[in-house]
């Protein structure tokens, strides 16, 4: 072989070994920026899913307050709405205690996307928690001392307070209101002939914005034995402004049903013997509705929420790699918060 032959060999040999070097280099600092950038792509593609959801009222629109329909695509917004605002009785039905609720097969195939796996989580925009601290029973009456806290976003909140206790035959209401450091205190009496269970609701709202609203309820006994779990007596299912008490047990008659919001109280009335029309009021404030009556001797207080938060609906994302989205949304001129965690396919 001539001597140029050989040169002009190794020279081209010498060539492709650099430019490989140069490839394999260049792949390994631009590979770490594609992976992100790929993560970035699909973040940004379950969130267009997910604010999708969010701003469409979904197929039929009216799926939520109509129990008979399932929806064929599938959205939570409230029909001519402003943006984030969601339809209660749409968040009613994605709730396991809801006797109309959907099943996530059902939500699964009405969103229409193969590989997506979501996961729905709502919960109050503030946290209230009501504690029993001690009471006194006198000759006619007892006096019960609660302790309320109140925090959002694990920070202690400032709140105006509106309290309603409901015991046998037995109803009043009471203010207070929470510090700064989020911590407030509340007594209630209630007459010594209207022993049985007792239920204190407390609405907490910010002074400041009234969609700043939330509740929370503690059951307690009333010189009676310690009242059983919620939803053992009835199974209360609110959906376009009518609430199902489903009795649980034989031998349950009904005494009042109750609706309670941060301004308002009303007695529901009843259509049949398990419905009860639910009264609009034009509040800022979560609904609550309770539900008083009798299981042979024993007295006994039932309570649910409209729209029924918190409510968790969704694909078992436990241990499982996904993006996790937040939102504050609107439902009933009330804030709420909304997490959803997804998964797409490279997930």
């Amino acid at each position: 072989m001539p001597a140029t032959s050989i040169d002009s060999f190794f020279a081209c040999t010498l060539i492709v070994i650099v430019v490989m070097v140069s490839m394999v280099a260049t792949t390994r600092i631009v590979s770490p920026y594609i992976d992100s950038m790929q993560d970035l792509n699909e973040e940004e593609y379950l969130r267009k899913i997910v604010e999708n959801i969010l701003v469409s009222p979904g197929n039929p629109t009216n799926w939520g307050k109509n129990q008979t329909l399932t929806p064929t695509a599938f959205g939570l917004a409230k029909e001519n709405s402003f943006t984030y605002e969601l339809d209660r009785d749409k968040i009613c039905r994605l709730n396991s205690n809801n006797t109309y609720a959907l099943n996530y097969l059902e939500i699964f195939e009405a969103i229409r996307l193969e590989k997506v796996a979501l996961r729905f989580t709502f919960t109050q925009i503030m946290d209230v928690s009501v504690t029993l601290d001690s009471n006194v029973t006198d000759a006619e009456s007892s006096t019960y001392t609660f302790n309320i806290s109140v925090n959002r976003n694990q920070a202690p909140v400032a709140t105006n307070l509106h309290c309603y206790v409901v015991a046998n035959n037995f109803l009043n209401d009471t203010y207070s209101s929470t510090s700064s450091t989020g911590q407030g205190v509340v007594d209630v009496e209630i007459p010594n002939t209207s022993n049985g269970t007792a239920l204190l609701v407390v609405f907490a709202r910010s002074p400041y914005d009234n969609r700043v609203t939330a509740q929370g309820v503690c059951m307690f006994r009333h010189l009676s034995p310690e009242p059983l779990p919620n939803n053992t007596f009835l199974s209360l299912s609110p959906l376009n402004n009518t609430l199902l008490t489903d009795p649980n047990v034989s031998g349950v008659t009904l005494q009042t049903v109750y609706q309670f919001s941060y301004g308002y109280e009303s007695s529901l009335s009843s259509t049949s013997n398990e419905t009860y029309t639910i009264p609009t009021v034009l509040d800022s404030s979560p609904k609550v509705l309770v539900v008083t009556g009798w299981n042979g001797s024993s007295f006994f207080v039932e309570y649910t929420t409209y729209p029924q938060v918190p409510t968790e609906m969704g694909a078992n994302v436990e241990d499982a790699e996904c993006y996790s989205l937040n939102y504050i949304v609107l439902v009933d001129q009330v804030f709420y918060r909304l997490n959803v965690q997804c998964g797409g396919p490279s997930l």
